[in-house]
């Protein structure tokens, strides 16, 4: 018999009923609040919402198993644009709207009594709306699911009623309208049993079936299909561990795998590679971080946090797989899984503005891997870009103090391009380069090759354009004397060549 629509709002049959233990909420569905009363109030069911159902005007049940997936019964799903509905733990009502619904499939490829729907936008954990893991408990050749029998297991329905129940068995289940569904039940019987047993009814299809192990509690099902007999109820759910592959497969195109309520452990280690070339305040630059499953079990949702300094622009952080969650302030991305033995590339192109020494701070984790952070610190060197970057006019040709020397070549000679002085700040040597009895006299700065800077003496005879060539064969002496810390003079004697020719200091940038 299916769990169909009935037009009153009765909800999930208890032996001895009482509102006081059984109902979920106070004032639901209007103002619901917590009730400290209910059978389960030490477990976090927050993740348990609910959608209000027209035609039957039911309040029915389905289960958040990421930040943005939900489970609940294939023939009884809310349909797209419908708002689902959560009391958060702070007794904040939360309400979301479905996206998409996807039917799970079963052993022949078709649809199963299982599916997955996903809401227009993740719940932020700050809306204090718990998801909910499965229960993976250990698998076995002979009887494979022997574990999930004969268990105490926690029955929601309808309208935010709780009862109890023990699993009986793993086993199939089929009725009008619903293909084969591999399927965890439980049994109600008449005539015994304890005050809290429950049993199905119509409207409690998709409703979740929750067991604890270990103080952990996942779900295990949900609702699909109630059997009467002369003695009583047979309640069948949708064995939610049976799906979780496909379910998987489904929720890996947005970054999401089912969580597992007993996750088990493996080991990560995290590569940080920065480009072999210097990185240049202002610039783009690229930094591979490189995540690495060493452990012996699969990691599933991954988890990658990046943060930076202050008024740092990152233009790209990707990676395959890798889905984005980026905020205002820190870089981050999640990815489903990543196998054993295996390893993931996660880059980002970011620039610094400002030189100096920036600190990267990375933290990353998986549902087996607790959380880990390192700390990476690198130099950003100063270039043009943002040795200028304070001036009205910040190009190589711009001059903001009329002197006639434009931007580049006071950043090349060590000038001050927001004073109009011809010397070396607190020296008398010449800014410019100059020419006495056959020798040119230049300041070059020390680390011109970190900084992309090349000073290359060119000679013509027309001063035309075009006419200018490399007049390196004239030197015949080189002369280097220390400035400062920072800069040099150069000193070039050149060999005379009997005839009239000019010269001067080309200064090439190549930031």
């Amino acid at each position: 018999m299916l769990v169909l629509s009935t037009a009153h709002l009765h909800a999930l049959v208890i032996r001895v009923y009482d509102a006081n233990r059984h109902d979920r909420f106070l004032n639901f569905p209007s103002n619901p609040t917590h009730n400290p009363n209910f059978i389960y109030a030490n477990i976090d069911l927050t993740g348990a919402g609910w959608y209000f159902h027209p035609s039957s005007s039911q309040n029915r049940g389905i289960t958040m198993v990421s930040p943005i997936h939900f489970v609940g019964a294939n023939h009884a799903m809310p349909g797209i644009g419908v708002s689902l509905k959560f009391l958060s733990s702070n007794g904040t009502l939360r309400s979301y709207t479905t996206a998409t619904q996807t039917a799970v499939t079963n052993d022949a490829n078709v649809a199963s009594d299982i599916f997955v729907g996903k809401l227009n936008t993740a719940i932020p954990s700050t809306d204090n709306v718990k998801f909910h893991p499965y229960l993976n408990l250990r698998i076995f050749n002979f009887n494979p699911y022997r574990l999930y029998e004969d268990k105490p297991i926690i029955m929601l329905g309808k309208e935010g009623r709780g009862g109890a129940q023990v699993s009986d068995s793993i086993t199939y289940l089929s009725a009008t309208g619903i293909n084969q569904t591999r399927a965890i039940r439980s049994n109600y019987d008449n005539d015994s049993g304890g005050d809290d047993d429950a049993h199905l009814e119509g409207g409690d299809s998709g409703s979740p079936v929750f067991m604890t192990e270990n103080g952990v509690t996942g779900i295990v099902g949900t609702h699909s299909v109630v059997a009467t007999s002369a003695g009583g109820f047979g309640n069948l759910a949708s064995f939610t561990p049976y799906y979780v592959d496909k379910l998987n497969a489904i929720m890996a195109v947005d970054g999401y795998h089912m969580t597992k309520a007993i996750p088990g452990s493996t080991t990560f280690t995290l590569n940080h590679q920065l480009p072999s070339s210097p990185i240049r305040a202002g610039h783009s630059f690229t930094i591979d971080l490189t995540v690495s499953n060493t452990g012996s079990t699969l990691g599933e949702n991954l988890k990658l946090t990046n943060a930076f300094p202050i008024g740092t622009f990152v233009t790209s952080a990707t990676g395959t797989g890798w889905f984005d969650e980026s905020s205002a302030t820190v870089t981050q991305a999640r990815k489903a899984s990543l196998a054993n033995g295996t390893s993931t590339i996660y880059s980002i192109t970011l620039n610094i503005p400002t030189p100096g020494t920036a600190q990267h701070q990375v933290t990353y984790a998986c549902d087996q891997f607790p959380l880990a952070t390192e700390n990476f610190t690198f130099d950003v060197i100063e270039s043009f870009v943002s040795w200028a970057s304070l001036l009205t006019d910040s190009s190589s040709n711009g001059d903001d103090d009329n002197d006639g020397i434009g931007n580049l070549l006071e950043y090349a000679f060590g000038g001050d391009p927001e004073s109009s002085s011809r010397s070396h700040p607190n020296t008398t040597i010449s800014l410019l380069p100059h020419y006495t009895a056959n020798s040119i006299s230049y300041i070059r700065r020390t680390d011109r090759v970190t900084r992309a800077l090349t000073y290359q003496l060119k000679t013509s005879t027309t001063l035309e354009g075009g006419s200018w060539s490399d007049a390196d064969a004239m030197v015949s002496l080189t002369t280097v004397t220390p400035i400062d810390s920072n800069f040099e003079q150069v000193t070039l004697n050149l060999t005379p060549t009997g005839t009239k020719c000019f010269y001067r200091i080309e200064v090439t940038l190549s930031e």
